[in-house]
C-alpha cells in the first residue's frame, strides 16, 4: 500500500542539531568510538564502531528523548507524555523522563522482550502492555494520549527526537570523517539525523541504511521513491516497522545514498560477530551494520567504514539461542 506524505512537523537544521547537542551533553555521557582491527582484517576496510551500547540506556534512543521532553511547557509539561515502543524509544523517553520530572507512559506490545519491559519499569516509565505488535500498540497510545490530555511522541515523526539523535554524528565527526556510515533503520528517525550533518559537513561520506528483509519498508520506499507499507516480520525489535516515519522519509529520500536489506539470520551471525570481535553485546538492530559488511563489505574496500552499534537491550534467552545456533560464526573473528 502506498500513500502520500502527510503535513510535515518542521524538519530540524542544522543549528538545531547543533542546540540539541548542547542540550544532551547536559545529561548523556558521549559514547565511544574505536577501531576494530579484526572487523577491519575481516573486510578489507577500516572498520570503526560507534558503541552506542554504552550509553545509559545501551542505545542511542536518550538523546532525541532529552530534547523531544525538554521542550515541553505548562500543562503539556505535567501531564506528561506518551508514546508506543518495543523497548528502546520508550527507554529513552523513560530515561529523559527521569532527568527532566516529566511524566512519561509507554505502551508496549506483549511481544516485547522481557529485558526491555524491565528496563522501561526500572527507569520509572507507567508501562502498558497492549497489542501483539507496534502498530497495535500506537492505536492504544494514540487513545490515551486523547483520553488522558498527555503528548503523543512518535518516533520518526518528531524533530526534538531527531535532532536529539544527531549528536551522536557530531561525536562520530569530531573525531574522524568516514568515507560510509553504516546505520540500521528501523522507522527511520535515526538515519535522517545522521544524513542531515553529514550532509552539511562531510558531504563526501556515504550514509547508507540497513534494513531487515522481514521489515523492509523503508528499503522498499526509498526504491520508489515514496512513503511505502510492507509486512513486519523481524525478530529485531528496533527494525520493527512497517512504514517509514513521514518526518524521517522527506529526509532519507533525498539525503541518504543508499539503502540495502540483510536476512535475520545475517543479523544473528552479526550479533556473534559482533560479540568475538568487539567483546560487546549487540541486539538484532545493533548487529545490522555489521551484517551489513558481511554481505556487502566488498562494496567498501581499503575506505573508513563507521559501523554503528545502536543498541545492546537483547533478551538473555534470545542471546543464548542466538550463540547456540551461530557460535561458529565467531570462531575467525
Amino acid at each position: 500500500m502506498n500513500t502520500s506524505l502527510p503535513t510535515l512537523p518542521t524538519l530540524p537544521t542544522l543549528g538545531d542539531t547543533v542546540a540539541a547537542r548542547q542540550i544532551v551533553a547536559r545529561y548523556h555521557p558521549r559514547t565511544p568510538l574505536y577501531p576494530s582491527a579484526s572487523l577491519s582484517r575481516r573486510y578489507g576496510c577500516q572498520v570503526w564502531v560507534k558503541y552506542e551500547n554504552h550509553a545509559p540506556i545501551r542505545s542511542f534512543k536518550a538523546r532525541g528523548a532529552l530534547v523531544s521532553l525538554s521542550g515541553l511547557e505548562g500543562a503539556n509539561r505535567t501531564r506528561g507524555v506518551v508514546s508506543a515502543s518495543t523497548g528502546n524509544h520508550g527507554q529513552g523517553l523513560a530515561y529523559a523522563g527521569g532527568k527532566l520530572g516529566i511524566p512519561v507512559t509507554i505502551v508496549a506490545p506483549t511481544t516485547t522482550a522481557q529485558i526491555k519491559v524491565a528496563a522501561m519499569r526500572d527507569l520509572g516509565a507507567d508501562l502498558r502492555l497492549e497489542g501483539t505488535d507496534l502498530a497495535q500498540a500506537t492505536q492504544v497510545a494514540l487513545t490515551l494520549a486523547e483520553h488522558e490530555g498527555k503528548v503523543y511522541i512518535e518516533d520518526g515523526e518528531d524533530p526534538g527526537l531527531m535532532a536529539g539523535a544527531a549528536s551522536l554524528t557530531w561525536e562520530i565527526l569530531d573525531e574522524m570523517t568516514p568515507d560510509v556510515l553504516l546505520i540500521p533503520v528501523g522507522g527511520g528517525n535515526l538515519i535522517a539525523s545522521v544524513a542531515i550533518v553529514a550532509r552539511a559537513v562531510a558531504p563526501r561520506c556515504q550514509v547508507i541504511g540497513v534494513q531487515s528483509d522481514a521489515a523492509p519498508s523503508v528499503y522498499q520506499s526509498w526504491q520508489a521513491g515514496q512513503l511505502t507499507y510492507a509486512p513486519c516480520a523481524t525478530f529485531a525489535g528496533g527494525l520493527a516497522t512497517d512504514h517509514p516515519g513521514a518526518l524521517a522519509f522527506e529526509v532519507i529520500r533525498g539525503q541518504v545514498d543508499d539503502v540495502v536489506t540483510v536476512r535475520e539470520e545475517d543479523l544473528r551471525r552479526g550479533i556473534v560477530r559482533t560479540l568475538a570481535a568487539t567483546g560487546n553485546v549487540a541486539e538484532g538492530a545493533g548487529a545490522a551494520a555489521v551484517a551489513a559488511l558481511e554481505r556487502y563489505g566488498s562494496r567498501w574496500a581499503g575506505q573508513r567504514v563507521v559501523a554503528l552499534l545502536s543498541g545492546g537491550n537483547i533478551d538473555l534467552a534470545d542471546l543464548r539461542a542466538t550463540l547456540t545456533q551461530y557460535g561458529d560464526e565467531g570462531r575467525d573473528a
